[in-house]
This record gives structure tokens, sequence and C-alpha cells, in this order.
């Protein structure tokens, strides 16, 4: 089964537990990877309007605390989590490049997980920038598009936008259930139709039921998760 959630077996998902990662990608402000070496910013997204520091700053600050753990052990590291009032930032190292993740609350298992799969696929896309980079962030431009729609897919970004059906027109959907063909109609007709809009259309059903059947629905491929902005 397709990895596009994080996990290998749909029925992972207990009662309430999809509910926790909805809610907590809904307090996600920025995310930030950082070329380790130089410890400058390669790509940033910002899911909230803020005025904040440069991002050069801030990730010149947070390279220099992961660096105590570099020569302590004597090997390329980094923190996983920092913890302040307001808002915690959530790290993962991988070969090169490291992925922070700033919140208002802690991360569910499952975004932090999803945080690792997606510094690993960025480290081996972009290995040879590890060393003896020149600074030019002209290839990660270029990338933005299959960048973001790897972050949106890794960190279930894709609950924050309109959900989109995909276009693959082999799949069958004769053996969903009522309420994911419901869901998907109601996707295909409406423009900007998010998870909110569902859960007002769908009121009659618990929230919970409502997220298992989009969950399910991405897991099988007929909604898109790789949302490029």
């Amino acid at each position: 089964m397709t990895q596009v959630l994080g996990v290998s077996d749909k029925d992972y998902y207990a009662k309430g537990k999809l509910r926790e990662i909805y809610q907590s990608v809904f307090m996600i402000h920025k995310v930030i990877i950082v070329h380790h070496e130089t410890s400058l910013p390669v790509f940033e997204k910002n899911l909230v309007n803020s005025k904040s520091l440069e991002s050069s700053m801030i990730t010149s600050i947070l390279q220099a605390i992961s660096s105590i753990g570099q020569e302590m052990l004597g090997l390329p590291t980094g923190f996983k989590k920092l913890e302040f009032h307001g808002f915690v930032i959530t790290g993962v190292y991988n070969d090169g490049f490291s992925i922070y993740v700033f919140s208002e609350t802690e991360l569910v298992k499952e975004i932090v997980q999803g945080m690792h799969d997606f510094i690993k696929w960025f480290s081996h896309t972009f290995c040879s920038l590890k060393k003896d980079w020149d600074g030019s962030l002209n290839v990660y431009k270029m990338s933005k598009n299959i960048i973001n729609a790897k972050i949106s897919q890794n960190l279930f970004l894709w609950l924050l936008y309109p959900l989109e059906v995909s276009k693959n027109q082999y799949l069958d959907t004769s053996k969903l259930s009522l309420v994911a063909k419901y869901i998907l109609k109601c996707i295909e007709m409406k423009s900007s139709c998010t998870v909110a809009v569902i859960f007002d259309e769908f009121n009659e059903h618990e929230e919970e039921k409502i997220l298992f059947e989009i969950f399910n629905l991405a897991i099988e491929g007929y909604l898109k998760t790789g949302v490029d902005d």
C-alpha cells in the first residue's frame, strides 16, 4: 500500500488518532530545510502570516545548538525538539540536511515520522549539493513544486488545503462506502472544498468517521496529497 500517510497499515488509525493528526497539522506555522554544513536555509514554507526573524538568522542559531551534539558525539547530528513558551521546534537530520518544523504545540508522532521520511528523500534527491555547495538556490527554486508536494504529502499538510480528486481514470469507485462516494462528489462539485467544509456538509456524521473516510480515500489514491501551492 502507498506510504502517503507515513504508515504502512490504514488499520493503524484507531478512534481519535485521525483527529489528533488533523489538529496537530493546524498548529504548524513554518517549515525550514537547512544545508547542514553551511547552516543556510535552502527552502522554507510559511503556513501562517506573521512577522519573524530572517530565516538565515534562525537557522544559524538552530545549527549552533545542533553543533553542540556534534562536538560531543563526533558525528553530524541535530536536536529533536526545543520547547519554548508558546511554540515548539522539532528537528530531524539526515545526511547533510536538516528539517525544522515550528508549531504551537508538540507534533504527533505521525508528523514527526513524516519529517524523517521527507528529509531522507530530500538528502537523497539533492545529495550532489551536500559538499562544496556554492550557495546558489537555483536548483531548489526549480524544484520548488516537487518539494512542496512532498512536504504536503509527508507532513499531512494536504489537510489544510482544498481537497482534489485524483485524475487516475482507472480507479474503481464502486466498492467505496456510500459516505466516501458522497465525499468525492462533494469535492468535485464544490470549489475550495476543504476538510472543514466537508465536516459542515456531513454534520450528521462524527468528524472522526469523516476523517477516516478522507484518509482512506487518500491512501487508496482517490485524493491528491501532493499539494504544490
